[in-house]
């Protein structure tokens, strides 16, 4: 059993857990033995002066440096969820959203009780908004403190002053953008409110443009030594209070919509009695009269009998409201989140959602100031529709006439006999001189004028191979034994070369063509020729010498008799020779007549397709994908902040 704690040991272990409430486990164990082992050398030993001694203990503190990297939060089980939400919206939608805002709505999930900053913003200066925060932090019940006075002291220190709660007035001044003021304020310390006040800076004037949106985070201005520009460093808040002095220049106070009003408010400081002899919206503003505050204030201070009239006097101003406006939402209902902090969650989502939306419809703007115009694509499809016209017309009688030509004529069938040879020749010779030629070089020019009016896009390069680390073949290996495979030509068939035509630009299809017939269909007509000629000359040698035979080894034969046989060999041989070959030279010619229409068919389709569908702008699919995540990832987190609500 362990050894038991002596009684003194036990009380002042008991004491010192109850007064030092955070206190590590890995500490506690420490710290009970070095109580034990003080206990002891604390009994009454001869004339020792130990008895008075009191126990200076030192724990652990939970709260981590402000130079520490990557601390670890202990962040409230129930806002878990909504705490990833948002660290994967910081990292998929970090285009479309105030870092910033974000990292202080973080900051908010991390602690039960977290702090609710307000800013108030003044468009006439710093002097009414200090004034303000004055008369809304500051205790009647007692007499003027020092605070007061170096908040609303008339210097020209133009920044941004953060209200914080504090035992005693302190000013730390050593940031050069905020200058933070330490009051013993209840409001401030109940609420944990802090007020950050502050003119409206360069960056802020274009509050009525850019909306509401821009009222959470003011910007803090700074001039840079070397060049003299000012540089904005945002301050992001949860509630903004807009204060207009007067009513000058009513319209750079900017729109808040109803359903903002719970994060945003615009005051003016005037009379109630002038405010409503001008009509004003009391759903868009908020009238105070801040001097009438003011002296209600130090009537109550001079004494507390005129309490009544300070009542009176606070109410005309409108100060309870507004007190009751910057006070609401920081208290977290039955221990759920603040609705301070939950109306600056949908508000970011608001405005991220808006931001995603406003890129897609600059992106379609985009494409849609790329788009070529209908004229231009009607000019084009006029001229693609003459170059097919003009295309078949020149099909038809260039090769009407290369068929009737005296060069065609030469390799009839009864001519073969002396210029088999020259069928590929000329056949070849009419392909290249008269298989759409200028058809060819009228695409040339209508492709030209496509290119030029944007409708074909950026030019696409065809991949290039890469090399393979593990294959023998790269750089500095040896080559590969020879096969005999790689020695012989593989001649592919017609009908897969004729598909791939197709599947190439369509520029070049006329060309890819052309080179496919004479390819694949001019040797074969070549061949047959030689063939049937050869056949020809076979068997008449062959009833030739039949005949002969017949002749000298049968004496009753007659030279008529056995002629016959030579002459029926002849003839059959000659009309298979005729038969053969005509019907050989006809199918090839109706073979190219049928593909040169196939081949102006199909680039007169495809031309007429680029022309329809392009120009259109081309979407940037990765913007695109890059705005579907950010939109998912703040669906996910609008559900977190639904569940932790429900």
């Amino acid at each position: 059993m362990p050894p038991k704690l002596p009684l003194i040991g036990k009380a002042v272990y008991s004491l010192s857990l109850s007064s030092w409430p955070f206190i590590c486990r890995s500490c506690r164990y420490k710290q009970a033995r070095a109580l034990c082992s003080g206990a002891a050398r604390l009994k009454p030993q001869g004339n020792r002066k130990a008895r008075g001694t009191t126990l200076q203990l030192r724990t652990a503190s939970t709260t981590a440096s402000i130079t520490a990297v990557n601390v670890r939060r202990d962040i409230p089980p129930r806002f878990l969820h909504l705490h990833e939400s948002l660290k994967a919206l910081e990292t998929e939608a970090a285009v479309y959203i105030n870092i910033s805002q974000l990292r202080l709505a973080l900051r908010g999930l991390e602690s039960e009780n977290a702090v609710t900053r307000v800013a108030v913003l003044g468009l006439n200066g710093h002097n009414g908004p200090r004034r303000l925060a004055r008369a809304l932090l500051a205790d009647p019940l007692a007499s003027e403190q020092r605070w007061e006075k170096q908040l609303t002291a008339d210097d020209n220190d133009e920044r941004a002053i953060l209200l914080r709660y504090g035992e005693q007035a302190d000013v730390d001044d050593r940031h050069p953008l905020v200058k933070t003021l330490f009051i013993p304020s209840t409001t401030l310390h109940i609420h944990n409110l802090e007020i950050l006040v502050q003119a409206s800076s360069a960056a802020d004037k274009s509050y009525g443009e850019a909306g509401a949106a821009n009222l959470l985070v003011p910007g803090l201005e700074s001039q840079s030594s070397a060049s003299g520009r000012l540089s904005t460093v945002t301050f992001p808040v949860h509630k903004t209070v807009i204060y207009q002095e007067g009513l000058q220049d009513l319209g750079s106070i900017p729109k808040i919509n109803l359903h903002d009003r719970s994060i945003f408010n615009v005051i003016i400081d005037w009379s109630w009695s002038t405010l409503q002899q001008q009509s004003q919206n009391a759903q868009s503003v908020s009238p105070i009269n801040l001097a009438l505050g003011e002296a209600a204030i130090e009537i109550f201070r001079q004494s507390l009998q005129r309490s009544v009239e300070y009542e009176h006097l606070w109410f005309d101003a409108g100060m309870p409201g507004m007190t009751a406006w910057m006070l609401d939402g920081t208290e977290s209902p039955n221990g759920g989140i603040k609705p301070a902090i939950r109306g600056l969650l949908q508000n970011i989502c608001n405005n991220t959602k808006k931001a995603i939306a406003q890129e897609d419809e600059s992106s379609a703007q985009r494409q849609k100031a790329s788009t070529i115009s209908v004229a231009t694509k009607n000019i084009i499809e006029q001229g693609i529709s003459i170059w097919a016209e003009n295309a078949h017309t020149e099909l038809r009688d260039r090769l009407n006439s290369a068929f009737h030509s005296k060069s065609w004529r030469r390799i009839k069938w009864w001519k073969l006999f002396w210029r088999v040879d020259d069928v590929e020749y000329i056949a070849s010779d009419i392909l290249h001189k008269a298989w759409l030629v200028e058809a060819e070089k009228e695409m040339i020019w209508i492709s030209g004028r496509i290119h030029q009016s944007g409708l074909l896009g950026p030019l696409k390069l065809r991949p290039t191979a890469v090399l393979d680390p593990d294959d023998e073949q790269t750089l500095g290996g040896h080559p590969p034994a020879p096969r005999v495979s790689d020695l012989v030509e593989r001649v592919p068939n017609y009908e897969v070369v004729e598909d791939q035509v197709f599947q190439h630009p369509w520029l070049q299809n006329i060309y890819r063509a052309r080179s496919a017939l004479s390819q694949f269909t001019v040797p074969p007509l070549q061949s047959l020729s030689q063939s049937l000629l050869l056949q020809t000359i076979s068997t008449n040698a062959l009833t030739s010498s039949l005949s002969a035979l017949l002749y000298f080894s049968i004496s009753t034969t007659s030279p008529y008799e056995a002629g016959a046989i030579a002459a029926v060999g002849l003839v059959w041989s000659l009309r298979r020779l005729q038969t053969r070959w005509e019907n050989a030279r006809s199918t090839w010619e109706a073979q190219i007549r049928e593909d040169g229409r196939r081949v102006l068919r199909h680039v007169e389709e495809v031309a007429r397709e680029t022309v329809r569908e392009g120009g259109m702008g081309e979407a940037d699919e990765l913007s695109r994908e890059a705005r579907r995540v950010a939109r998912n990832a703040v669906a996910r987190t609008e559900r977190a902040l639904e569940e932790i609500s429900s």
